[in-house]
């Protein structure tokens, strides 16, 4: 967990996509401790939501990495090496898949629901996906963004292109609930950054909506 993570949006543009990547990654690393548990007493007669929070987790993750290759890697590519970090996405991505579709077939059919495949799935994950949230953590700090020759304005612009690529990709009704319901109550009007008609409208009374029953499941409310 990230505890330490300063409630404060910094000015420094170096510093900027560690704090980003810092929240994203707590918001997920949540997620697994809050479904991990429940899967040794699942909530069977509310499985539907709890099935449909479990998607909401995996599709998340798969969202930002997405966004992250698409924008974040591309750029420090040129000066840096994320071969490593591409290669734990291949892996990470692997799971996530492989979890996504076990969820979906007990979507479709409940009793199909095998709470102990979904449950070791996490478990041969865990470390994969945690380490590679902390070694990209380290990688991406501010003073090796400026070790590498990359400016504030090429900072800027990578955080911009970044967010951008996150509101246009992905599924706004799973990825935008999940990542305010685990985004803890010191940090919900900074991040992630949107104006206030979205944060405190458009994402509790339209977004969080279509799937409410799935967020109950979730450590902080939606809005």
């Amino acid at each position: 967990m990230h505890m330490h993570i300063c409630p404060v949006v910094p000015t420094d543009p170096y510093e900027l996509l560690h704090w980003n990547m810092e929240l994203a990654h707590q918001t997920y690393e949540l997620g697994y401790m809050t479904i991990m548990p429940l899967l040794d007493h699942p909530p069977r007669r509310d499985l539907r939501n709890f099935l449909g929070y479990c998607e909401a987790w995996a599709h998340s993750i798969l969202h930002h990495h997405d966004t992250e290759e698409a924008t974040v890697f591309r750029v420090l590519s040129t000066r840096m090496d994320f071969s490593h970090e591409r290669e734990q996405h291949e892996e990470v991505h692997s799971f996530l898949v492989n979890f996504i579709a076990a969820v979906k077939e007990a979507q479709k059919d409940l009793s199909r629901f095998n709470a102990a495949k979904l449950k070791g799935l996490l478990e041969s994950a865990k470390d994969a996906m945690f380490t590679h949230f902390n070694e990209e953590v380290l990688h991406i700090e501010g003073w090796r963004l400026k070790a590498a020759g990359f400016t504030e304005a090429e900072c800027r612009r990578m955080i911009a292109d970044m967010e951008k690529h996150a509101k246009g990709h992905g599924d706004p009704f799973l990825v935008v609930p999940f990542m305010r319901s685990h985004t803890p109550p010191e940090f919900k009007s900074i991040w992630p950054p949107m104006p206030w008609i979205l944060r405190d409208v458009a994402v509790p009374l339209l977004l969080a909506k279509k799937h409410s029953g799935y967020w109950k499941y979730a450590p902080y409310t939606v809005s």
